[in-house]
């Protein structure tokens, strides 16, 4: 007869997930994964990993639907001791992560997991290791199995690394609760994304910011590296509420490097670059709109802001700099500002439109022509009318007029 089983139900954010155990021994004879919610999308996909130790640790372990945590048995993945090891697990499209559940090994070795780190994007170079995080693992025990909520952080690519050290990298299985990526779309209402509405540009349109809400952003997609020793962007904004409030105009962030455009209080815009700072005294936004572009050289440095077609003085700033290429591009969003309290963070409400920019320094005749919307360059990093964008959160597409 077959041993009889004792069965132990726990409950982990949006599933149901049930345990048996062979009665008396302890040991583990089946794990059943049911869902309740955001179903897990990670099962059967395409996984890897910095490196394997031998055939039974291969990355697709992590992936087999099954909570067995046994490495011996060929239960779990396991690296080489590498400096910074990774897995990653490829969802094929773009998904919302509600959160990610991970299982440790179950036979020893339960603290190598100690530091780990769980990264979302849509990067896959160097294993997805530039992708934003999601959490850190502070501790598990042998055989745990523990949820991190991802708060619908969107990516194609979900991963777990150890940064900082060498070491031996083993998860057993790894859940992605998510669904489908969603965006907004006319009327406030949903509908999956598709490859044509994240292609399609945004021309005649506006991306409107109604409320400050920390998890309300775009991410926009450059048509080549921002591997930059000049350029020019420019934007059209219209915004309220002004008085001291610092507003995020544009944000790009990389490991290595960052811009960020801000409008930093009542008369002052700052461009962040680099690590280094320069403000400069401008004529404020309006809630009518305002055309803001800005210029930057690295071989002397010169930097000018540019209100409806009309430039600011010249600053030098950065001068020899190079923009460094492998960020991640956002409105309404500062990803430099993550140690700042959430009600510090200069977040975006208003609207934005006609973003374009471009890898040299415009003349000052086409900068007039962008502002008024006359015959101008299209723009050779970004542009407005062909724009690859993602919405997260509560963005809306709106019709100009």
């Amino acid at each position: 007869m077959p041993p009889k089983v004792a069965v132990l139900v726990t409950v982990t954010l949006n599933w149901l997930i049930t345990y048996k155990y062979g009665a008396g021994s302890g040991a583990m004879v089946e794990a059943s994964i049911i869902p309740v919610g955001d179903p897990n999308v990670a099962v059967g996909k395409l996984s890897s990993q910095s490196s394997t130790f031998e055939e039974k640790g291969e990355s697709r372990k992590a992936i087999d639907g099954s909570l067995a945590n046994i490495y011996t048995n060929g239960d779990c993945t396991l690296t080489k001791k590498d400096f910074e090891p990774w897995w990653m697990v490829d969802l094929i499209s773009d998904f919302q992560v509600s959160a990610v559940v991970i299982t440790n090994r179950g036979d020893c070795c339960e603290s190598r997991i100690k530091g780990a780190e769980i990264l979302i994007g849509d990067l896959p170079q160097k294993g997805g290791t530039m992708n934003p995080r999601c959490a850190t693992i502070n501790s598990m025990g042998r055989g745990e199995t523990m949820s991190f909520n991802c708060a619908g952080m969107q990516g194609q690519y979900v991963t777990i690394t150890i940064p900082g050290r060498y070491e031996y990298l083993t998860v057993c299985e790894v859940q992605v609760l998510a669904h489908p990526w969603l965006h907004i779309v006319h009327g406030g209402g949903r509908s999956p994304v598709r490859d044509s509405d994240t292609d399609s540009g945004l021309q005649g349109r506006v991306l409107s910011f109604p409320n400050e809400a920390k998890g309300s952003f775009v991410i926009i997609s450059p048509m080549q590296s921002l591997n930059l020793r000049e350029f020019t962007l420019c934007m059209r904004i219209a915004v309220e509420y002004l008085d001291e409030h610092k507003i995020i105009i544009f944000s790009y962030h990389s490991q290595s490097d960052e811009l960020r455009i801000l409008r930093e209080a009542m008369g002052y815009f700052g461009l962040h670059m680099g690590g280094r700072s320069v403000r400069f005294a401008l004529p404020d936004l309006s809630t009518l709109g305002s055309h803001i572009c800005v210029t930057w050289e690295s071989v002397c440095g010169l930097t000018a802001f540019w209100i409806n077609g009309k430039s600011s003085i010249r600053k030098v700033h950065n001068k020899g700099h190079i923009l460094q290429a492998g960020g991640t591009a956002m409105l309404g969003r500062d990803q430099g500002a993550q140690n700042m309290s959430d009600q510090q963070k200069p977040y975006f409400v208003g609207e934005i439109t006609d973003l374009y920019m471009w890898d040299y320094i415009l003349k000052s005749h086409d900068i007039q022509k962008v502002s008024q919307a006359h015959e101008f360059p299209r723009g050779n990093i970004f542009d407005w009318n062909i724009l690859s964008y993602k919405i997260i959160g509560n963005v809306m597409v709106l019709p100009k007029s």
